[in-house]
């Protein structure tokens, strides 16, 4: 159920319904609420107050309100890496991570994938398990949004180049940046999403 929301075969708004969802995976209603719940704590989907479920479909300014903790959190990882005593070992591992962003023609799948696993390594390298916990239940709803965006807005954002600018940053051993090239980057993807006035307020985000 996850992966065809995830992958967009279940669209955002659209209403599931029980009856036909257990008949085609073969399990009671009563089953199938207890595997929507999961859904519904990570945002993926939402009650629409008649005791029906649907796909939740993100407005731009709760768009915004999942990057703006993801700024923040991901540039207090980028911080504790740049004071770590083991900001060396980290970024090397960073940049092996990377390397299979270089792979021509990757699927825009692929893509997405490569670049979460990144964004994931450099928040579990902060050695915080609450800050990655936090990062992990924002998950569902970033893939939501880069797969609404499409290839045409989000592709640009995942390649390789894009990345290394802000391994190379946390390797310049001075906080402020490697803070200004994470949210760069994830600001120049909401402006592209949802319109030039989200790019200024996420910039404050995370200062």
């Amino acid at each position: 159920m996850r992966d065809q929301i995830i992958s967009g075969a279940i669209k955002p708004g659209e209403h599931l319904k029980e009856m036909h969802l257990s008949e085609e995976m073969g399990v009671s209603r009563g089953t199938l609420r207890e595997a929507l719940r999961p859904l519904e704590l990570e945002g993926l989907i939402v009650d629409d107050g008649k005791r029906h479920m649907r796909v939740r479909e993100l407005t731009s300014q709760e768009i915004l309100d999942v990057f703006e903790v993801r700024a923040t959190l991901e540039t207090l990882a980028a911080r504790k890496i740049v004071v770590s005593e083991h900001r060396d070992e980290i970024t090397t591992k960073l940049r092996q991570d990377l390397e299979a962003l270089k792979q021509p023609n990757l699927e825009f799948a692929q893509q997405l994938e490569l670049d979460l696993k990144f964004h994931e390594q450099l928040c579990f390298h902060a050695g915080n398990p609450q800050l990655l916990a936090a990062w992990r239940n924002l998950i569902g709803q970033i893939e939501m949004m880069i797969i609404a965006a499409g290839p045409d807005k989000a592709s640009g954002r995942m390649r390789f180049d894009e990345h290394i600018q802000i391994v190379e940053a946390i390797e310049s051993g001075i906080e402020d940046q490697a803070v200004t090239a994470l949210t760069e980057h994830m600001a120049d993807f909401c402006s592209r999403y949802v319109g030039d006035l989200v790019e200024p307020e996420l910039q404050t985000a995370a200062s």
